[in-house]
């Protein structure tokens, strides 16, 4: 299954991702805040969005947050302040134990308000290195340095893989990027 805020692009790569989704006949259903999947052993809560729109596609990305036991993770995706004050604003279910950082770390995201809610214990910035946006932001790098969030970077250590058995969780890293 594929959960996708169904908000049309006009990029050959949105078409052919939906001409994969066709093509191996992929059940695809629109995400809206308030779904939730039984995942095995855990379940999947879609916190956002309520109606996404074309016109930022940024704030329409689905925000997906997994428990499995007392572990949590919350997907970000590349929501914005906007999307991320309109969780708060709905009292979303947002504290969890390891955050993807929202749009690549940008300064656009990661408010102060919105990461206090989640309360992280550590934050997964997922971003390319030497991307042509500079991210991370030195002001989100801030903001999870200040709140005592560890942080790990894809930029730095590439693939970071994280497990859990519901109680604990490891985080597996390779050797920094040279």
């Amino acid at each position: 299954e594929v959960i996708d805020p169904a908000v049309p692009h006009t990029t050959k790569t949105f078409e052919d991702y939906l001409t994969l989704i066709d093509s191996k006949d992929i059940k695809f259903t629109e995400g809206r805040a308030g779904m939730t999947r039984d995942i095995g052993g855990g379940v999947m809560e879609v916190l956002h969005p309520i109606s996404p729109s074309s016109d930022d596609l940024n704030d329409s990305s689905i925000v997906v947050k997994v428990t499995m036991g007392e572990v949590s993770f919350l997907f970000t995706g590349d929501v914005e302040r906007v999307s991320e004050e309109e969780m708060l604003a709905r009292n979303e279910p947002l504290k969890s134990t390891i955050l993807k950082s929202p749009h690549h770390g940008s300064s656009t995201s990661s408010t102060p308000a919105f990461i206090r809610a989640v309360n992280p214990d550590t934050a997964i910035i997922m971003c390319g290195r030497d991307n042509k946006y500079g991210h991370p932001h030195r002001e989100t790098l801030e903001t999870y340095t200040k709140m005592g969030i560890d942080i790990y970077r894809t930029d730095i250590y590439g693939d970071i893989i994280i497990t859990t058995d519901g109680q604990t969780y490891d985080i597996n890293i390779n050797k920094p990027i040279e």
